[in-house]
Formats: structure tokens, C-alpha cells, sequence
């Protein structure tokens, strides 16, 4: 009788709730055996080109992939962004580009018709010079200037 009610002890949970039995648990009242934590499966970092382009999704008829790469070094702490019009962008709130490396900043969207835009340094700080603007399905590279 007196290991019953110490087996009835040990399955009770300090706030007196019971504890859960797990399916090797014995009832003699001993502690179930020890589990040893597994290892994780180690994790390898993507190019940071496949990070950066957005999934595909099943795209409209006659929208492509297009590319805006910007050479930028704005310094740490400090980010790029674009506004426009044209493939969800807008003049009134920028969209922030993705840093590809310590000067490389890169936006991707599907786009079907032209896409009109200006660089900003912080969603600030507008580049000098003409609105630009670039086809659906390219890819453009470009090192704005700022007045």
C-alpha cells in the first residue's frame, strides 16, 4: 500500500494538477528515463540573390520579373527606398529595398506595365535628377546621385 501512494505522489505536479504520463512511464513510482535533447539539422544561408527576389506567384498575363538594382553605400543604420508609379509603388510612401551587400540595394516585383520611379535614402532624402523609369522584365543597375 505504501508504494501506491508514492506513486500517486510522484504523478502529481507541485500546483497538484497530474502530470502527464508518457507512454514508457512505469507505475512502481520511478522516475521515467531521461530524454536526451536531438540535434537540429545544421541550417545553410541562401545567396542572397535567391533571398531578395520574392516568390513567383502566378503572374497576370504579360507581367515579368523586373529588377531594380541600386550601388549605394548610405552607411550603416541607414536604408534605401523607392516611390514611383508602377507595380505597387507610390509617390506618397516608399518601399524598402532589400540590402544585397554593403553597397548593392535591390527591389523585385512583377510588373505588366511601366514602372515610373525615384531613389530615396530613408524614405527622405529624394536623388537629384529626373524621375526614372524601366520596362517590365528588366533589370537595371544604376548609382544615383544626391544633391
Amino acid at each position: 500500500m505504501k508504494n501506491t501512494r508514492h506513486a500517486a505522489k510522484a504523478a502529481l505536479k507541485p500546483n497538484g494538477k497530474p502530470a502527464a504520463k508518457s507512454p514508457s512511464s512505469n507505475t512502481a513510482g520511478t522516475n521515467p528515463p531521461a530524454t536526451t535533447p536531438t540535434a537540429k539539422p545544421a541550417t545553410v544561408a541562401a545567396p542572397a540573390a535567391a533571398v531578395s527576389a520574392p516568390a513567383a506567384a502566378p503572374a497576370a498575363a504579360g507581367a515579368a520579373l523586373t529588377t531594380i538594382d541600386v550601388k549605394l553605400d548610405v552607411g550603416f543604420g541607414n536604408a534605401v527606398f523607392l516611390r514611383g508609379q508602377g507595380a505597387g509603388l507610390t509617390w506618397e510612401r516608399g518601399l524598402p529595398l532589400v540590402c544585397v551587400d554593403s553597397q548593392t540595394w535591390r527591389w523585385s516585383g512583377v510588373a505588366k506595365d511601366p514602372i515610373t520611379f525615384k531613389v530615396l535614402i530613408n524614405d527622405k532624402i529624394w536623388s537629384a535628377g529626373e524621375d526614372l523609369k524601366i520596362a517590365p522584365g528588366e533589370k537595371v543597375e544604376l548609382a544615383p546621385a544626391f544633391a
